[in-house]
């Protein structure tokens, strides 16, 4: 564990082996074309061909149970990258995304080589 310790957190971890890029908020504002004022909300598994979102999850001894939203606002908010993509592996076909508030609507971005720190 102490060697795990010495080479970062848990999801700066899972971010190197994934090959993403640490990138501060405001980053990911001005790639996006995001005001300033947008939120970041956190990180939510996406169905891209079905386009919904992991509403709820939980995983018990005998049966794993996932509902799905049309829409982000409904979705299952993870403050962890590593703990969206735990889930996200339980979910066939989906992807991590990360969520802004922009004000009369909420905006999704798959990650692709980014994520955001504080």
């Amino acid at each position: 564990m102490g060697q795990a310790n010495r080479r970062g957190s848990r999801d700066q971890r899972i971010a190197e082996a994934m090959g993403l890029q640490r990138r501060s908020v405001s980053e990911i504002r001005t790639e996006y074309g995001l005001p300033e004022s947008a939120a970041l909300l956190g990180y939510a598994v996406h169905l891209e061909k079905q386009d919904e979102f992991l509403a709820e999850y939980s995983n018990m001894a005998a049966a794993v149970r996932k509902l799905w939203a049309k829409t982000p606002e409904l979705a299952l908010r993870f403050n962890s990258i590593s703990e969206a993509i735990d889930v996200s592996r339980h979910c066939t076909g989906a992807i991590v995304v990360v969520m802004f508030d922009v004000g009369d609507q909420i905006v999704v971005f798959p990650i692709t080589g980014l994520r955001s720190v504080s």
